[in-house]
């Protein structure tokens, strides 16, 4: 988990989803990157996903958490919370998982040199309902993009890996061995969320 710790102002649906991550025994060796900033794309100033999550041999993965109480009507989506106050959405959850995952894919595609092997990693997203049972699907959203609060206590992990399966037969990725493999897994991993430590010059 980087960071190892969520910030005191996380939400408590982002919270349930580390501690998913973070104590289920499938991600030993997975790498989750919470809370990771986007630069500016078109004309939003920046973009956040939520949680980034790198699995060896089977893909990137984008979750949108959303929390509480979630409707929508005449296609505006809103959330409620656990106060009561409701908030309007500019887009889709769905719609904001696909731009993540896709602002994500191009920035390290810029970024790693376009590497042969990065094509052969699938890249999906999925919505994290973490209170309620899934909302009605539309007809652009595969049944692996969605998690709701019943595969939260089935455990997230398992659902990844099957979303991951999907993709990579959606896409057609057939090279062997599965990618990422460790050294693309660390050259993501580092473009995404690099340690580093500058000294002071005397």
């Amino acid at each position: 988990m980087i960071p190892p710790h969520w910030h005191d102002n996380t939400p408590t649906s982002e919270q349930r989803v580390f501690n998913g991550l973070k104590n289920d025994p499938l991600t030993a060796d997975w790498t989750v990157l919470h809370s990771l900033n986007l630069r500016q794309s078109g004309n939003r100033p920046y973009g956040e996903v939520d949680f980034v999550v790198l699995i060896p041999a089977a893909g990137v993965f984008c979750l949108e958490v959303k929390g509480g109480r979630v409707a929508c009507k005449d296609g505006i989506w809103t959330t409620t919370d656990a106060l009561g106050v409701t908030h309007t959405l500019k887009r889709s959850p769905f719609a904001q998982g696909q731009v993540g995952m896709h602002e994500l894919r191009k920035a390290l595609e810029s970024k790693l040199g376009r590497p042969a092997d990065f094509y052969q990693v699938p890249f999906g997203f999925a919505v994290v309902f973490t209170d309620i049972d899934a909302p009605p699907r539309d007809i652009g959203t595969e049944p692996w993009e969605v998690i709701d609060r019943s595969d939260l206590h089935t455990g997230i992990a398992a659902h990844l890996l099957r979303a991951a399966k999907h993709q990579r037969v959606r896409y057609r990725l057939h090279g062997s061995p599965a990618q990422p493999q460790p050294d693309l897994m660390r050259a993501i991993r580092d473009a995404l969320r690099p340690d580093f430590e500058r000294i002071v010059a005397r």
